[in-house]
């Protein structure tokens, strides 16, 4: 007379109620097969104080929903053991045991749980009016923090990204698509759009590499073009804004269906949720970056140029003119910008590199073309600088070169004359030459060096054999006082007629050939006195 009873629990969608838990429960009376209830013959009607209970025994039938249905309409408390798992031949004790307390069981019927369970419902519907409440508020909030940021973003300046990139590339056009979600973004549409175009996509232009949606979305966060307010949104969030506002997209959204706009104009390819720019637009933008490098490279030379021009010109010609000034000054043919005209202005470049040649004083040349720079009185100063400086660079070139001349002459002379010498030779007007000095000969020219080096030779030489014909000469007398005595001063400076061609002994005398000669003679004279 005794028997478990399962726990009284309720649950309905997030809320649960613990009622109590299981128990046994003694009772005073049962019924096999209560029949007193036409809608419901119970397997055993249990009677526990004034109350009933009503057990189900489910072997291989467990009860169905028009039979919980009929128990639910009579009211009584209904409890199902599953015994399916009992085998048949079990025995008795074991079969006790199971229905008493050990087989499963569960409320087919309990009014406690049902009240419980009427009660989360009728919360369940006060809180989702709550929420729905809630949800209407913090979207109307949205939208009106949407509209804000709308109406700030459209009164900014419009700062598009290589605006240059996009025009030339017939891009420029893709920016104003509209497609929604404008107030999400703390800038323009046009703006962003860039940015994703020009930064984000761009640098995949030689990886060929998809984005997903999310991460474009993330850069523009990082960046600060997403407005934080609509960055984490629920669904139903987002779904009750876009009531409130048609034209409401989250930002998510509107990145992905700007990606798929260019999709769709063939300027992009989509993977799933990732996008890439199409192969074409990639090797046209690659072709035009080369081109646009190249372009600024000679902008920059051209501006560097022109600085170190303007740098050269005096104040009061160059007054308030600048590198950016002289970019915007317009050409006199095109009537346009120099900026605007480049391309096409192929001597430029030559003209103003001549031009900074001559400021600089390396060059006497004037240029072809001023380009508008105020250099007139610079380049004549310059010019006539430049000459000066030539002529006197010049005179001095001419006093080394005739100083050189100079010393190389003095340095021939220490090699081939002694200090004597070499005094009476510089001292010594040259007769074949007009009576000019060595050294001012050697100042005038290179052949006047040639002249005085031949000259210096000639006289080195002469003083060379006159040196020889004192020794000989000296020898010479030494003989003639062994022959003569005192009177052989007298000889040898007297002519012997016939002998030594007519000269005195001394005279003839200048080597040792003629030294044995005289010599002879004067043996000869002393012989026959």
């Amino acid at each position: 007379m005794r028997l478990t009873i399962p726990r009284e629990f309720a649950a309905h969608g997030s809320y649960e109620r613990l009622i109590s838990e299981a128990r046994e429960i003694v009772f005073e009376h049962v019924t096999l097969e209560f029949r007193d209830h036409v809608e419901v013959i119970p397997d055993l009607s249990l009677q526990v104080d004034d109350l009933d209970l009503f057990v189900e025994i489910a072997v291989t039938h467990p009860c169905g929903e028009e039979k919980i249905a009929r128990l639910k309409r009579l009211g009584t408390a209904a409890v199902e053991i599953d015994m399916s798992s009992v085998p048949r031949n079990a025995p008795r004790d074991d079969v006790r045991m199971a229905v008493v307390s050990i087989a499963p069981r569960d409320w087919l019927f309990n009014a406690k749980i049902e009240s419980a369970l009427e009660d989360m419902r009728l919360r369940e519907r006060r809180d989702v009016d709550a929420a729905a409440k809630r949800l209407a508020s913090s979207a109307r909030r949205k939208i009106e923090a949407y509209g804000r940021v709308r109406q700030d973003a459209n009164e900014q300046k419009l700062r598009i990204k290589d605006l240059a990139a996009l025009r030339a590339l017939g891009l420029r056009e893709h920016l104003g698509i509209r497609i929604g979600g404008s107030g999400c973004f703390t800038v323009r549409s046009e703006t962003w759009r860039s940015i994703v175009l020009a930064t984000i996509l761009r640098p995949r232009l030689y990886q060929h590499r998809f984005l997903a949606t999310d991460h474009i979305v993330s850069r523009l966060l990082e960046e600060g073009y997403v407005h934080s307010d609509f960055v984490q949104l629920t669904k139903d969030l987002a779904d009750t804004m876009r009531k409130l506002d048609r034209e409401f997209l989250t930002p998510w959204e509107a990145v992905h269906r700007y990606l798929q706009a260019l999709t769709t104009a063939g300027l992009a390819e989509q993977q799933q949720l990732s996008f890439a720019l199409k192969t074409g637009l990639a090797e046209r933008w690659r072709d035009w970056e080369v081109t646009e490098q190249r372009k600024n490279e000679r902008q920059n030379s051209i501006s560097n140029l022109v600085s170190r021009i303007l740098d050269l010109i005096p104040d009061e010609d160059r007054a308030l003119m600048t590198v950016d000034s002289w970019w915007q000054m317009t050409e006199t043919e095109s009537g346009r910008p120099r900026r605007e005209t480049i391309e096409t202005d192929t001597t430029i470049d030559s003209d103003l590199e001549r031009l900074l040649e001559v400021l600089d004083l390396r060059s006497s040349a004037s240029p072809r073309n001023l380009h508008g720079l105020p250099a007139e009185r610079a380049v004549r100063e310059a010019t006539s600088l430049r000459a000066a400086n030539e002529a006197k660079a010049k005179a001095k070139r001419a006093a080394d070169d005739a100083d050189g001349r100079w010393q190389s002459l003095i340095r021939l002379g220490e090699q081939a004359l002694d200090d004597q010498d070499r005094a009476d030779f510089f001292r010594t007007p040259l007769a074949d030459q007009s009576g000019i000095l060595p050294l001012d000969l050697a100042e005038t020219n290179y052949t006047g060096l040639g002249l005085a080096e031949e000259a210096l030779r000639r006289f080195a030489q002469t003083r060379r054999l006159e040196r020889v014909a004192a020794e000989w000469r000296s020898k010479l007398e030494d003989e003639a006082r062994k022959l003569f005595g005192d009177g052989a001063a007298r000889v040898v400076r007297q002519t012997v007629d016939g002998k030594l061609d007519g000269r005195p002994p001394l005279i003839y005398c200048r080597n040792e050939s003629t030294f044995r000669t005289a010599l002879g003679v004067l043996q000869w004279i002393a012989q026959t006195r």
